[in-house]
């Protein structure tokens, strides 16, 4: 049996999610191990017979650009699984093991999707199916940038109706307080870059008792008056623009012509995690802004609102992002008004034999 010829995302299915969860828990015991040099040694040599496996088995599948993209990705998954590891053993949060057990899943899928990117050797018989079923039954065909879009009613149907119903319940699932960990990680990497760029001795305060469990905590402001503490909740974490935008990009309807709908879910994926990435900084960008005008005396309630409305203004551009990875979205709603307008146009119409 030649084992070059078994296709490396069977390798990759089953090596990668090991990896990362070992990789995990290395990071976990890293900082607490007496012999360092020990963990690094078996995290690097974990590191090269994955990308040996990898390697060998994609040796005749892959060209050489998809096989370094594979490697590159993959190992900065793998780094990061380490990091989330790293990062819980310094936490202080009583759910703090619940960033592992959401990341790493993510992580997961994320790794299966980037193998499907590079792996496309099943033809979506499927999808020419649906395309052909599609153009019998008249729908209408939308071309864009020279790729066809044709939707079923069931998928738009679950854009208008899923996206708000998922958009809450991703917001719902990080508002309960075993995901307060998230409130954590935002908070101390807002009082370190407070503290590095405007050095006001503000400090993260930890009271799992109180509603709210982080809050920033202050000296005095740089007048010296005293300024007490601001509460920290999930609505400061920013998520609550990330799933809107999760609920966008998942819910938003595949076409049923095969070549436009190829590669829909790494598009799907990379705008996801972008526009998520985008998000995240800018709300930490707020915060700063935002605290250290209220160290230097301005009203709270002032700038809390004005700032944050400014912010929201970030949204227009992961519109322009989904309407170049995802314009599945804006032509679904396109689609709609085609139909509605078909079927307007159909009821006006007089029927044969009356005048």
């Amino acid at each position: 049996m030649n084992l070059s010829k078994i296709p490396y995302k069977y390798i990759n299915w089953f090596a990668l999610p090991i990896i990362l969860v070992v990789d995990f828990f290395i990071g976990i015991v890293f900082i607490f191990s007496e012999n360092i040099f020990v963990i690094l040694a078996i995290f690097f040599f974990l590191i090269f017979i994955y990308n040996f496996l990898i390697y060998f088995f994609s040796a005749k599948s892959l060209s050489i650009s998809k096989k370094v993209g594979v490697l590159i990705t993959h190992n900065l998954s793998l780094a990061f699984s380490f990091v989330i590891g790293l990062s819980i053993s310094l936490m202080e949060s009583t759910s703090k093991y619940n960033f592992g057990i959401v990341m790493i899943p993510l992580l997961v899928i994320l790794s299966y999707v980037i193998t499907d990117k590079y792996d496309k050797t099943v033809k979506d018989v499927s999808s020419e199916q649906k395309l052909e079923e599609g153009t019998k039954s008249k729908k209408p065909v939308i071309e864009f940038e020279n790729k066809k879009y044709i939707f079923s009613i069931n998928s738009l149907v679950i854009l208008a109706v899923g996206t708000p119903i998922l958009a809450y319940l991703i917001y719902f699932f990080f508002d309960t307080e075993p995901q307060y960990w998230l409130h954590e990680i935002v908070v101390k990497q807002t009082v370190y870059f407070l503290n590095l760029f405007f050095d006001m001795g503000v400090s993260a305060n930890y009271t799992p008792t109180s509603i709210n469990h982080w809050s920033f905590d202050f000296i005095g402001n740089a007048a010296g008056d005293p300024l007490g503490s601001i509460s920290f909740e999930t609505f400061c974490t920013g998520v609550q623009a990330i799933c809107i935008f999760a609920g966008i990009i998942i819910c938003s309807p595949h076409s049923q012509d095969r070549e436009t709908n190829k590669d829909i879910i790494w598009r799907k994926t990379k705008s996801l995690f972008i526009s998520s990435l985008i998000f995240y900084v800018v709300n930490i960008i707020r915060m700063l802004i935002q605290i250290e005008l209220y160290y230097l005396g301005y009203p709270w309630e002032s700038i809390h609102v004005s700032i944050s409305a400014a912010s929201s203004f970030v949204a227009a551009i992961i519109i322009l992002l989904l309407h170049k990875w995802i314009p599945e979205f804006i032509i679904s709603i396109i689609y709609i008004g085609t139909l509605l307008s078909k079927r307007f146009k159909l009821s006006k119409e007089p029927k044969k034999g009356k005048k």
